[in-house]
C-alpha cells in the first residue's frame, strides 16, 4: 500500500468515527449516573453534535435539555477545546452564559465521545435577524447585545481572562427578550505562559468565523506574531451590533479567511443614532488598543437602552 493510500485509509476511518449519531429514544448515561433520552437531532457544528433530550432520572428528571456531544474524535486539539469549554462553563455563573448541568462520556466502537448537558434554548440570533432589513425591533436588538456584552464582560474579568473569539449571531441563544452567549469551544484563556497560536489551525478552524473575523485573528492566521486580547471579542460584538440594527454584516465577504478586512459601515438611522454610530466605530477600530472594554461597551449600551425604551414608550404607548 502506498503512503497516499495509507493516508487516505486513515482519513476515511477518522471521518467515519467523526460521524456521530444517537438513535431516536436512545438513552445516554452521564458520569453522575443520570439518564438522558434522545428526542431528536438539533444540529451539528464544527466541534459537536447537539440533541434535544429529556432527563429520565435524578434531580432534574422530567426536564428537557440540550446534550452536546463532541464528535470530532480524530482531532485531539478540538477534543481538548471541547473539554476546556466544559470546564470554563462549570467555573462561571452568569445569566447571560449557558448553564452546564451534567457531563459524561459516551462510548461507541471503542471510541469515547465526551458530552455536556446544557440549557436548551431553541432559537439563535442568526435565525431571527434574517438578512436585509432588520427583523427585530431596535429595543430587542439593543437588549440582546447588551445581554451578550454582560456575559462577555464576565469572561474578560476572570483572573485569567477568557477570549471567546467566536462571537456571532449563530452563537447567541435567544429566548423572549433575553440572550445568552454560547459555544465556548474556541475560547482562549490568557495565561502568562500560554503556547503560541498555530496559524494553520486558526486559519482552518472555526476559531476564525468567516464573516466575523477580527484584525488580530487574521494576523495570527497569516503567521504574524500578535497578542490576542479581549479586544478581539469587542470587534466581533461590534459586527453583531451593526447587523442586529441594520440586517447587514458590514464585513465584506472575503475570498480567503486571511484576506484584508474590508468594512462597509453606513450611518445608523433612527433613534439613538447619535449614540450608536460612535459606539460602533469605536468597537470596530482596526487598532485593538482603540476599542472600548466590555464594561465600557455596557455603560454606553445602558445609555442607548434607556433612550430607546423612552422612545419606544412614546411611539407605542406600551411599556416593554
Amino acid at each position: 500500500m502506498s503512503t497516499n493510500e495509507a493516508s487516505n485509509k486513515v482519513e476515511e476511518t477518522e471521518e467515519r468515527y467523526d460521524r456521530f449519531y444517537l438513535s431516536h429514544m436512545q438513552s445516554v448515561r452521564s458520569a453522575s449516573g443520570n439518564y438522558y433520552l434522545n428526542q431528536r437531532f438539533v444540529g451539528k457544528g464544527g466541534n459537536g453534535t447537539t440533541f434535544f433530550v429529556t432527563c429520565t432520572s435524578g434531580h432534574n428528571q422530567g426536564v428537557q435539555f440540550a446534550l452536546k456531544v463532541f464528535h470530532k474524535i480524530s482531532d485531539e486539539k478540538r477534543r481538548s477545546r471541547f473539554l476546556d469549554e466544559i470546564e470554563h462553563y462549570r467555573a462561571l455563573n452568569h445569566p447571560a452564559l449557558l448553564n452546564i448541568y451534567d457531563t459524561g462520556t459516551y462510548q461507541s466502537e471503542h471510541r469515547e465521545y465526551p458530552f455536556a448537558v446544557v440549557d436548551y434554548i431553541p432559537d439563535t440570533l442568526e435565525n431571527i435577524i434574517g438578512m436585509g432589513s432588520p427583523n427585530v425591533t431596535r429595543l430587542d436588538a439593543i437588549r440582546y447585545v447588551y445581554n451578550v456584552a454582560s456575559g462577555m464582560a464576565c469572561l474578560h474579568r476572570q483572573k485569567n481572562p477568557i477570549v471567546h473569539r467566536d462571537i456571532k449571531p449563530a452563537n447567541i441563544l435567544v429566548h423572549g427578550q433575553s440572550a445568552r452567549l454560547g459555544d465556548l469551544g474556541l475560547a482562549k484563556v490568557l495565561m502568562a505562559h500560554e503556547d503560541e497560536e498555530d496559524p494553520e489551525e486558526v486559519a482552518a478552524y472555526a476559531a476564525m468565523p468567516f464573516f466575523y473575523r477580527t484584525p488580530e485573528l487574521v494576523n495570527i492566521a497569516r503567521g504574524v506574531s500578535v497578542e490576542l486580547t479581549p479586544a478581539s471579542d469587542i470587534y466581533q460584538l461590534g459586527l453583531v451590533l451593526y447587523r442586529s440594527l441594520t440586517g447587514y454584516n458590514p464585513q465584506i465577504r472575503p475570498a480567503n479567511v486571511t484576506d484584508e478586512i474590508v468594512l462597509d459601515i453606513r450611518k445608523i438611522e433612527g433613534v439613538s443614532s447619535g449614540l450608536l454610530d460612535p459606539l460602533i466605530e469605536a468597537m470596530l477600530a482596526n487598532d485593538s488598543a482603540d476599542r472600548p472594554s466590555a464594561t465600557q461597551v455596557m455603560q454606553r449600551l445602558n445609555q442607548v437602552h434607556s433612550a430607546v425604551c423612552t422612545a419606544d414608550l412614546q411611539a407605542t404607548g406600551i411599556m416593554r
